[in-house]
């Protein structure tokens, strides 16, 4: 491994490093005083090993930059009056320590190296501890190039000890994590990302057929063995199962996606309004009391207004009558998960694999 210090002036650069943690909880750094080890390896095999410190101290970042720009000439890129005024800002805006590599943080470190031409890896591993770093950027002020190294995976006790990390291209996109990960251009991941969403939409339509289909085959079989009577909690209850599946997709439809890659449906300012108001866990809660509460009346008032009434009520609110209501709502549920297990033809995955080549 070759050593900072065994470079010529000529050779230094300074190696700007950003390291993406993860979103969500259990992502951070979970031991306050362990470091970050990362070893930058080039295509000749010279390498460079640094430890990246657990506490942002703005003061030793100042020095830092002051020991960087007194060994580092022009030829190295290096901005140090720039630099230092950041560094002297950022110390008088605030000299508390900070902790890095926390959930969701994006922490940049510099530091002074050799220059190793372009970066065939990286290795980066906690100290102690778990840590989740989603990506590691690399940039070389000599060179002005920028390396983008994805990981999405736990590193240490969590997980892998260390990430063993392969560059990737600035303008692709990586699907998944670790040795399984798939890098595609931005054309194929747009093509990858409209197939998925015909398959999606679909998916809907299938589902809700479905569980229309199934609804009135129940509804038939009900009326066979019961007659009208029988028939009308499970008519009640899978209707209001279709209108609850309606409503998760809104949902889902309504979520935010990132980038140019969002899974959500563009609709007009009114029925993205509608979308969004329907998407809500709470009017779903309430459409379906409502629904069923609209059943329970409707079913009263089908008796005729006889002088029968309670009973005709006393009825439906008979555990019989509430366990077939039940099983008509839950016809959504078989449907979404009879729909869900049925694989996609073989043709059609073929079909994307050759657009995808």
């Amino acid at each position: 491994m070759k050593a900072a210090g065994a470079a010529s002036q000529k050779d230094h650069t300074v190696y700007t490093l950003r390291f993406s943690t993860g979103f969500g909880r259990g992502c951070g750094l979970d031991v306050p005083g362990a470091g970050v080890q990362v070893c930058l390896i080039g295509e000749d095999g010279q390498a460079l090993l640094h430890r990246i410190s657990p506490l942002n101290d703005p003061l030793a970042a100042e020095q830092d930059a002051l020991a960087i720009c007194k060994v580092v000439d022009k030829e190295a890129g290096a901005d140090c009056k720039r630099v230092l005024k950041a560094a002297s800002t950022s110390r008088a805006r605030s000299a508390a320590l900070k902790q890095r590599f926390q959930g969701g943080a994006v922490d940049e470190v510099s530091f002074l190296g050799p220059e190793l031409g372009p970066i065939a890896s990286l290795m980066v591993a906690p100290e102690e501890g778990s840590w989740r770093v989603d990506e590691v950027t690399v940039c070389s002020s000599r060179t002005r190039h920028t390396d983008r190294f994805v990981c999405r995976e736990a590193l240490g006790y969590g997980g892998v000890p260390a990430g063993f990390l392969a560059p990737v291209p600035a303008d692709s996109v990586v699907y998944g994590s670790g040795e399984s990960a798939v890098i595609l251009s931005r054309e194929q991941a747009a093509m990858l990302h409209a197939a998925g969403m015909l398959d999606y939409s679909s998916l809907k339509d299938r589902i809700l057929v479905t569980t229309a289909a199934l609804v009135a085959a129940g509804s038939s079989l009900c009326y066979s063995m019961g007659g009208w009577p029988a028939t009308e909690p499970f008519l009640a209850g899978g209707a209001v199962g279709l209108a609850y599946q309606s409503m998760l997709q809104a949902n889902v439809d309504s979520l935010p996606g990132s980038g140019a890659y969002s899974t959500r449906v563009i609709l007009p300012g009114p029925a993205q309004t509608l979308q969004r108001i329907m998407g809500s866990s709470t009017v779903r809660l309430m459409a379906v009391a409502g629904l069923s509460l609209g059943a329970v009346w409707g079913l009263k008032a089908s008796s005729g207004g006889s002088s029968d009434d309670v009973l005709a009520l006393q009825q439906i609110l008979e555990v019989r009558q509430v366990l077939t209501g039940l099983m008509g709502f839950m016809m959504y549920k078989l449907a979404l998960v009879g729909c869900s297990a049925v694989p996609t033809p073989p043709h059609q995955h073929a079909t994307e694999e050759e657009r995808l080549i």
